[in-house]
């Protein structure tokens, strides 16, 4: 297969974008730059490979980390239960005939997800490459809310791993996956809120059938154009790269967070610079924002609510800039087309319901950003 080393540039771009489409979840940058620096002084640089370059009969799996990414964002990071996790489940394969994994593949985009694959499959022996797909062009809070799961893909066996213990389950649907991770992971009495897993074992073929191709380069082209625009364009470069929407401009006023059962819930308030208050509601990730002036919300999911500072730094929930006192740009950027079918509204829906939200979906280009 055709593969693409990425250099140190090409990762930091990666970072950047990946966290503004996170939509303020996916994991904490810190995380990303932190693999970045590992793999940069270990000199094992990831590679990418092109759904179209894997053999149909190529098999690879999922890789990514769960849990709070709060609990994620500290001075170290230690990405070796998601490669215990990957190892785990490449025995697995093994052992039932199938052919070796040759490939990873990210669940999501994030700072954090879209390089934990990337830290594995380089780190493995012999290192393999990473598809340039992910089952989501953002960050999303359930298993149940990608593209790998709408297309059924079988996700057992599903394997967790902490850097004590490991777990395979077998799980007839991503939604009882997903329950099984979040009972494991939340808390310190499982996997103390965050967790390796390694699931969706596939073909190249059912890989080009179940995912969104190209997210990591389009995280990647997002980050290059943000970093090469002029010092005043940085949120228009974001705007013009996304076709995306400005929520606001304004300043963070606060932040009220918490975390139960293996997720941050957030609610971010920013004073918009003419007068108004904008609430962002999230569930790791950003879910749905309101303004003061207008009874109707600004943005809801599946469609993104990002944010960057005016200098061009993306943040997430759990990154420092997500601060009384930070100024920034809210941008809705629309999901992609694949991110918007019927199941995805659906799943979508139950989230903000959990939110306390009863309307409709509407997409974010449809005059809700004019306040």
């Amino acid at each position: 297969m055709t593969c693409t080393t990425l250099d140190k540039q090409a990762l930091e771009d990666i970072l950047a974008g990946a966290t503004f489409l996170g939509s303020g979840g996916g994991g904490p940058r810190i995380v990303g730059q932190m693999i970045i620096d590992s793999l940069v002084k270990a000199g094992t640089m990831p590679s990418l490979v092109a759904l179209d370059d894997l053999d149909d009969g190529a098999y690879g799996a999922m890789s990514a980390f769960a849990g709070s990414p709060d609990d994620a964002s500290s001075d170290t990071f230690d990405w070796s239960p998601a490669t215990k996790a990957f190892q785990a489940l490449a025995a697995w394969a093994t052992s039932a005939g199938k052919p070796p994994l040759s490939y990873v593949m990210p669940v999501e985009l994030g700072g954090g997800n879209s390089f934990i694959p990337l830290a594995v499959a380089a780190s493995l022996s012999p290192p393999i490459p990473v598809a340039d797909a992910a089952g989501a062009r953002r960050a999303v809070p359930s298993l149940a809310e990608t593209t790998f799961a709408e297309a059924e893909v079988a996700i057992s066996p599903m394997v967790l791993a902490s850097p004590t213990d490991e777990m395979s389950v077998t799980v007839s649907s991503a939604t009882v996956a997903d329950n099984v991770l979040r009972a494991v992971v939340g808390g310190a009495q499982g996997f103390g809120n965050e967790a390796g897993v390694a699931a969706w074992m596939m073909s190249g073929a059912t890989a080009r059938a179940s995912s969104i191709a190209g997210a990591t380069t389009y995280a990647q082209g997002l980050g290059a154009a943000i970093r090469t625009a002029p010092a005043d364009g940085k949120v228009g470069a974001a705007l013009g790269y996304t076709g995306g929407f400005l929520l606001c401009r304004g300043t963070i006023a606060s932040v009220v967070a918490s975390t139960s059962g293996g997720f941050d819930h957030t609610v971010v308030e920013i004073k918009a610079d003419d007068g108004t208050i904008v609430r962002v509601f999230s569930q790791n990730e950003n879910l749905i924002a309101y303004a003061s002036t207008r009874p109707s919300p600004l943005c809801l999911a599946p469609d993104l609510l990002c944010y960057i500072t005016e200098t061009g730094t993306c943040f997430s929930n759990a990154d420092a800039e997500l601060a009384p006192g930070t100024r920034m740009a809210l941008i809705g950027v629309p999901a992609p087309a694949a991110m918007r079918t019927p199941y995805f509204i659906t799943q979508f829906l139950q989230d903000l319901t959990a939110l306390g939200y009863g309307g409709p979906w509407f997409p974010v280009e449809a005059g809700t950003h004019q306040r």
